[in-house]
């Protein structure tokens, strides 16, 4: 079983992508404005569950907000490997 996300977010970016079986998501919204398209997902994991907000301008992610619901909203610019996330989500949807 997957290392659960510890009940302050810490290393929670991390800790999806060593697991990215146990990661889930689901595409609630897709919207398209001229060259950016701006995306939100409802993302499930072992212990978390929450949305991944991003938008995407000529294919780079300009914009991401990963909301667990445990009290700390990760955007790319408080981690780094969001944008890792980010990517594997596009890629693999």
């Amino acid at each position: 079983m997957a290392k659960p996300i510890p009940s302050s977010g810490a290393g929670a970016v991390r800790i999806i992508l060593k697991n990215k079986d146990d990661f889930h998501f689901d595409l609630r919204k897709k919207e398209e404005d001229g060259s950016k398209t701006s995306y939100i997902f409802d993302v499930f994991y072992v212990n978390a569950t929450g949305t991944l907000n991003m938008a995407v301008e000529n294919d780079k992610i300009v914009i991401a907000a990963l909301n667990l619901g445990l009290g700390k909203v990760i955007t790319l610019s408080n981690d780094d490997n969001l944008k890792k996330l980010c990517r594997y989500v596009l890629d693999a949807q």
